[in-house]
């Protein structure tokens, strides 16, 4: 994958159709901390970045992408970086560039996904099928499934040497760099995506879009991951996939989990499903430091993870879900048409005002920290809280 990193939309314009027009997926950051988390993902093979990025400390990006395992290649936009050279500007160039990197990265990342898809035993038919399809593939899934993972080997597949783009479901992306894919998540925002799926396929794009909940859209070709539960077999080899994937990234010897840690492991629910495993596999393999990792060795943090009997350590969403309704029920259930505002609006704005509330109030009204919690840019918070007549956040530190 390639992170491009800038905070200006000028910059976004004019970079994103030069970079998206090779066989690779483009995703972009807007700060700082985001850069530094992008780099470190074993994803990042190539880091281009904006230097007038605000926060950028270009001599400690320079020697963190030195000291990870993957090594990602390091470019400068408009003006070169110390240590980071200038990238090219004519696509050429780029491409001879970047290709080389990319290519045998998005092979390996094929062979190493189709061994635990929540696609099943016949993944990489299915793929394929997707990958030869015209038209708009839709992966479902729940989340932590791995559908943006599953929408690039779909690209992989494809080979068309189109670009392919993750973006989000409120920017559909410049579509002015020629015809490619481009995936966005659509789980959120329904009401307006058959116009969306129209304006980017006149444009030449094919589509490939990510949702939790089924989709209707005729002539779709669908790809449905599997939750975790329902797939408990394959817990195990996943478990021991991690192990070595992150045991690789973070420089260290080879370690082992043993048969009872692993029977734990298969008998967790997972409600986050892959990502969910990812992350504890990797708090395990930082926190105990031995080549067998038993069971009993782990913890108390961690084991409380795997315990029913402990409270849940993150979100039930099915059961907040439930919560909302429950609370919503009698608002709408008494609500007539003309007594009062609009009842979307004054629905979500509410909710949004009273989140962005109780985000300021953990956070001590540092706008930054905030933002990093919502998972927004600190400018999009900042123009949320002017609109909805928001006070008390502080300047970030």
């Amino acid at each position: 994958m390639l992170i491009f990193a800038t905070d200006s939309e000028t910059s976004r314009h004019r970079w994103l159709p030069v970079l998206a027009t090779g066989e690779w997926a483009v995703a972009t950051v807007a700060d700082w901390p985001g850069l530094v988390q992008r780099t470190v993902s074993a994803e990042a093979e190539v880091v281009v970045v904006d230097p007038a990025l605000v926060g950028l400390r270009a001599g400690v990006l320079v020697e963190l992408a030195a000291s990870l395992p993957h090594r990602p290649l390091l470019r400068s936009i408009d003006a070169p970086l110390p240590g980071v050279p200038l990238l090219p500007s004519r696509p050429s160039a780029l491409h001879t560039l970047l290709h080389r990197r990319l290519a045998k990265g998005a092979r390996s990342e094929l062979a190493e996904r189709l061994a635990w898809s929540g696609l099943g035993a016949d993944g990489g038919r299915r793929l394929a099928v997707a990958a030869a399809a015209e038209g708009v593939v839709i992966i479902e899934g729940p989340r932590g499934t791995g559908k943006e993972q599953h929408a690039r080997l779909v690209h992989t597949l494809w080979r068309r040497g189109a670009p392919f783009l993750v973006v989000g479901a409120e920017a559909v992306p410049p579509l002015d760099g020629g015809p490619g894919t481009v995936y966005f998540e659509a789980a959120h925002r329904l009401t307006d995506l058959a116009d969306r799926v129209r304006e980017v396929e006149r444009a030449g794009w094919r589509v490939m879009l990510g949702t939790r909940r089924p989709v209707a859209h005729t002539g779709a070709t669908r790809l449905r991951l599997l939750p975790l539960h329902d797939r408990p077999e394959s817990i195990a080899p996943l478990a021991l996939h991690f192990l070595d994937l992150h045991a690789r990234r973070l420089g260290l010897p080879r370690r082992r989990l043993d048969r009872r840690l692993l029977g734990v492991l298969q008998a967790w629910s997972w409600p986050n499903n892959e990502r969910e495993l990812d992350r504890f596999v990797h708090d395990v393999l930082v926190a105990v430091d031995r080549p067998l990792i038993r069971a009993d060795a782990l913890p108390p943090d961690l084991a409380a993870r795997l315990d029913p009997s402990t409270p849940a350590q993150g979100v039930d969403l099915e059961g907040f879900e439930e919560l909302v309704a429950t609370r919503l029920a009698p608002v709408v259930q008494g609500w007539h048409p003309g007594a009062g505002p609009a009842l979307h609006p004054l629905v979500t704005d509410s909710t949004q005002r009273a989140l962005l509330r109780l985000v300021l109030a953990r956070t001590g009204g540092n706008q930054k920290a905030a933002a990093a919690l919502l998972g927004v840019a600190r400018n999009t918070l900042h123009s949320h809280m002017i609109r909805l007549g928001v006070v008390g956040g502080a300047a970030a530190d």
